[in-house]
């Protein structure tokens, strides 16, 4: 299983993150590398309950999360590939890169770097919030959706990495 906290497959993600340049397009020609860590930033402030998520504002139903959400869970996460749909309007790429105005490329990266640790250590604490989708996530569990996450942009700009290979 692939987990954003084990040190090799951070590592790798990692590395791949740094091949991103402000310059670089997504294999579908739609959003820069630039665009792409406001979507992580956006993400990342979500996941870490930023007050001014919309996803998070609203609260879902403990039957939703005991089952669609465990179903969907599942399926994305040991059956079924993420789906490859990047956004082709401009208001799809607005809502892509989130409601803050992105700064410069270095701010947003360092931005994303700060909400990596910000993370990381909500997670540790075990104070993340439920997931709008799976509900309440393992540590293990949340490792493995935020490497699928950025293990799944990454490769959706051409930059892919073989953490599956011998050790």
């Amino acid at each position: 299983m692939t987990d954003y906290f084990k040190p090799r497959e951070r590592n790798i993600l990692f590395r791949r993150i740094e091949a991103l340049t402000p310059e670089i397009l997504s294999v579908s020609k739609t959003v820069n590398g630039h665009q792409l860590f406001g979507h992580f930033n956006q993400h990342l402030r979500e996941l870490c309950g930023d007050v001014g998520s919309a996803k998070y504002a609203a609260k879902r139903s403990k039957l939703f999360y005991l089952t669609l959400g465990r179903v969907s869970k599942w399926l994305v996460f040991y059956v079924t590939p993420w789906p490859a749909i990047m956004p082709k309007s401009t208001a799809q790429i607005e809502k892509f890169v989130g409601p803050k105005p992105l700064t410069t490329y270095a701010e947003d990266h360092a931005t994303f770097i700060a909400l990596l640790q910000q993370f990381e250590s909500i997670c540790a604490q075990d104070a993340l919030q439920p997931h709008p989708i799976y509900g309440e996530l393992s540590q293990a569990e949340w490792g493995q959706y935020l490497f699928l996450f950025l293990d799944f942009y990454l490769t959706a700009f051409g930059i892919h990495g073989d953490y599956r290979a011998p050790k």
